[in-house]
């Protein structure tokens, strides 16, 4: 049973903050819950906390990204820290959930967290199978699990795969975000950015940028013409899963005062790790997947809302309006 009463949020709190007395009700009453929020809610980095500390732990939360899992097992204490919380990639879990060592494993904790269920990898819907087949054995009797998406048609969906379970849903509150199509076809995707950002920051009121590519070989190659451009007042950063922990850093710091923070990021950027600040965002439209595809409807929308997360926003698309989005099937059973 839970433990202690939750308090009142402070200001600036996280969106989650206000909805934790929801989410307590419905996970000490079922044993599945569905939590559906926009990304900067705090469900990946403040909910394992609250969960342990409100008696539910020990914790082990799980998403597909390392680079994402660094993000979130190192925010500061103020957040609620708590050694009773566990952050690891879905990959990992997977391993742990069908190894010899799975009673132990699982007798060590008391809520699974599947962050990011609406990616639709192998791993995560892999993960998903394994835990439903779990519930219903009787060594994870004990186990409460919480399964986060970023909101969309596939809420719905895991509520009926898992037994019908509850969804608390609720969405960041964002500012008012418009949205640019392009005149016409993006010829050259890195031409397309480069030409996009340097009119932006010649014309354009302050605000950080965010950029959205598909792969690191032309986030470099952005980052290269951008930096030969040499214009004043620009800091330059990237977002990718194999970056080391202190260029990440930098990409999440503020930029120095009269000047603007350019982040070139792959899809990453668009749930799993929030960069603060943002106010224009630029979309080439496509996905960080091999062969390369274009984004859904739920995902250019998601990459949007970044823009508007702390002020009013624009969001450029690189493409032209009368686009078709990509319509994903969802179905996970």
């Amino acid at each position: 049973m839970a433990t202690g009463v939750p308090q009142e949020p402070e200001l600036q709190a996280p969106a989650i903050s206000y909805h934790i007395g929801t989410i307590l009700y419905y996970h000490q009453n079922y044993r599945i819950v569905v939590i559906s929020a926009a990304p900067g809610s705090g469900k990946s980095t403040v909910l394992p906390r609250y969960l342990a500390n409100y008696g539910f732990g020990p914790v082990i939360s799980a998403q597909p990204r390392l680079l994402a899992v660094t993000v979130a097992s190192s925010k500061p204490g103020q957040e609620r820290e708590s050694d009773d919380v566990w952050f690891t990639t879905t990959r990992v879990l997977i391993d742990m959930l069908c190894c010899n060592r799975r009673p132990a494993f699982l007798a060590a904790f008391r809520t699974i967290v599947v962050d990011e269920a609406h990616d639709r990898t192998l791993c995560t819907n892999l993960l998903l199978g394994v835990v439903k087949a779990a519930v219903a054995t009787e060594e994870m009797g004990h186990l409460n699990v919480v399964v986060c998406t970023a909101g969309g048609p596939e809420d719905s969906s895991l509520s009926d795969f898992f037994f019908g379970a509850p969804i608390v849903a609720f969405q960041r509150a964002v500012h008012p975000v418009a949205v640019h199509y392009s005149r016409g076809p993006m010829l050259d995707m890195v031409s397309a950015v480069v030409e996009e950002v340097r009119d932006i920051h010649r014309s354009k009121p302050p605000g950080d940028v965010l950029v959205f590519l598909p792969d690191i070989i032309r986030i470099l190659e952005a980052y290269e013409k951008l930096e030969q451009l040499d214009l004043p007042g620009l800091v330059l950063c990237l977002i990718h899963d194999n970056l080391p922990k202190e260029f990440m850093d930098h990409a999440l710091d503020p930029a120095p005062g009269g000047s603007r923070k350019v982040v070139l990021a792959t899809d990453v950027a668009e749930t799993a790790v929030l960069v603060p600040g943002i106010t224009y965002v630029v979309d080439t439209g496509v996905l960080s997947e091999d062969p390369l595809a274009m984004v859904s409807k739920e995902a250019a929308i998601r990459r949007a809302a970044v823009a508007g997360a702390a002020f009013v926003g624009h969001c450029h698309r690189l493409y032209m309006g009368h686009w078709t989005f990509v319509v994903r099937s969802t179905s996970w059973r």
